[in-house]
């Protein structure tokens, strides 16, 4: 049997080991693995770019919703409560000088007023009022005839009245602020899809980054790991008297070179890891780790079918024909400046006062009750019809609306620019993708051939059938090679990231990114 103290030194050993490995595996499980489509995932969740944008969306929204709402019927209450006045005035006295006597008064008032628009009316729209107003009022002022005698009175008004305001022969603001919501709210929601889009690929752009950066780093530290191997070869053979002293000089001098080179990736490794984090929104103090599969393959794309999905899909296309409409709507507005204008105002108003014979102590009830005897009785009606005619601007607004109008064909002409631009851009993407493509198939084989070089090189330096410097042109070269397959497999998935939001479609998986 074996004894306790054994049983107790492997526990030990086996307690030691866990100790030792622990921390590793916390920080794994708190290392997030991030794939290309995950890091889009929550860029497109949690990113500065996108929660500006949403804020964007809302603020158009809101303003859609604002100008829909000067449609509806809308109610205004205005309260002086109370409205106090005091003062002297001179009262003339005959044979004598005038003196001077206090007067004053306090009233409580308030008007009601129940707004309907009506932008559905023809030539220029108009509003519709009806109005309630009362204001009870005390005052009190000295009598020209005996200056020492104050004139109290007490008092109550009331009136009931609709108003209509008909502007003619003018444009509607109202159904143009709408439209105007309108126009930006749709742009609003075009730029969001765009700038989704943008987005992708910036985090796709920043994410084979930050990949190049790990994968040159593991370049590097594989670049230390050789030549540290070549090095204790290189000194081997310096001690057993089989090469010069100066190829092991030289070998060392390469290890302290790849050694610094290691150091400074580590430092490019760091801040490409904090840019990553930023713009995908993360906290900078995640660990992270990238991970992505370098086989590739071959995706067939249809040029016409490729420059037809983005002349269809394109946002820029829209909010260029947006800004012309709004441009048009502008043209109209300096136009009306100098338009002829009319205006009709009219009303029907019922209004009383109170009784002047009541008493001081009549209630506010009972001077209401006499005002309102006398609305009934009180009609007062007005019509007022205005016309405004310009007749001489020395050409200043003929000016202006030619002005508005030459920005109206620049915005045209943009748009017409803007299909040949977009096309261009197509065709020259879509053959992007085919060169990057044939370069990555070119440089994994030029890859596997450069790996198997060096291994036999390194075989034969260890043979002595080689010196060190045929050694490290051999290194040189894998490394190199390493460096010029990962730099064309990012240009690659690059070019297809580009195709993406330059058509809005998906090529590698045949599937539209438009909603339908």
């Amino acid at each position: 049997m074996k004894s306790a103290r054994t049983y107790f030194f492997r526990g030990a050993v086996i307690l030691g080991l866990s100790c030792l490995f622990l921390p590793g595996a916390f920080a794994q499980e708190n290392t997030l693995t991030l794939t290309l489509d995950k890091s889009i995932d929550i860029a497109l969740g949690e990113s500065y770019s996108i929660r500006n944008l949403e804020e964007m969306n809302i603020w158009a929204a809101k303003n859609l919703w604002a100008a829909k709402a000067a449609f509806r019927t809308n109610i205004d209450l205005s309260l002086s409560a109370p409205i106090y006045n005091e003062g002297f005035k001179l009262i003339e006295v005959v044979g004598d000088n005038p003196i001077a006597k206090k007067y004053g008064d306090y009233r409580f008032n308030g008007q009601l007023d129940i707004n309907q628009p009506m932008p559905w009316l023809p030539f220029g729209g108009g509003m519709l009022t009806l109005r309630s107003q009362g204001y009870q009022m005390k005052s009190w002022t000295p009598s020209i005839a005996d200056p020492d005698v104050d004139l109290i009175s007490k008092k109550f008004y009331s009136s009931i009245s609709i108003r209509l305001e008909k502007p003619l022969f003018t444009i509607n603001d109202l159904a143009l602020n709408l439209r105007q919501a309108e126009l930006s709210y749709e742009r609003q929601s075009r730029v969001f899809k765009r700038s989704e889009l943008d987005l992708v690929y910036q985090v796709t752009q920043a994410f084979y980054h930050l990949y190049s950066q790990i994968e040159n780093h593991k370049i590097n530290r594989e670049k230390v790991e050789r030549q540290e191997q070549i090095f204790e070869t290189t000194e081997n053979k310096f001690k057993a008297g089989l090469i010069a002293e100066v190829e092991a000089m030289q070998a060392e001098v390469d290890l302290i070179q790849y050694r610094n080179e290691l150091k400074s990736s580590d430092g490019s490794l760091e801040a490409a890891m904090a840019s990553f984090k930023q713009l995908i929104g993360i906290p900078l103090d995640q660990a992270i780790d990238v991970e992505t599969e370098l086989e590739i393959a071959p995706v067939h794309i249809d040029v016409d079918k490729a420059v037809g999905l983005a002349l269809q899909n394109r946002s820029e296309i829209v909010e260029k024909k947006i800004d012309i409409e709004g441009q048009k709507i502008s043209v109209k507005q300096i136009d009306a400046r100098v338009a002829v204008k009319g205006n009709v105002s009219a009303y029907y108003d019922l209004s009383g006062f109170s009784d002047p014979t009541l008493p001081l102590s009549s209630t506010t009830e009972e001077l209401f009750q006499s005002s309102w005897e006398v609305l009934r009785d009180t009609p007062n009606r007005g019509l007022t019809f205005e016309l405004e005619v310009p007749l001489f601007d020395w050409g200043r607004n003929k000016a202006q609306v030619q002005a508005a109008e030459a920005q109206l064909r620049q915005e045209e002409l943009q748009l017409s620019n803007l299909y040949v631009t977009i096309e261009r851009e197509v065709r020259d993407v879509v053959r992007n993708v085919s060169q990057t493509y044939d370069r990555v198939q070119m440089l994994k084989k030029s890859n596997d051939v450069s790996q198997k070089s060096f291994d036999i090189s390194l075989q034969r330096f260890a043979n002595g059938d080689i010196t060190s410097t045929e050694l490290d042109r051999a290194s040189e070269k894998l490394n190199t090679s390493k460096l010029s397959y990962l730099q064309a497999y990012n240009e690659y998935k690059l070019a297809l990231a580009d195709l993406k939001r330059k058509t809005l479609y998906d090529f590698e998986n045949r599937r539209s990114l438009v909603e339908e």
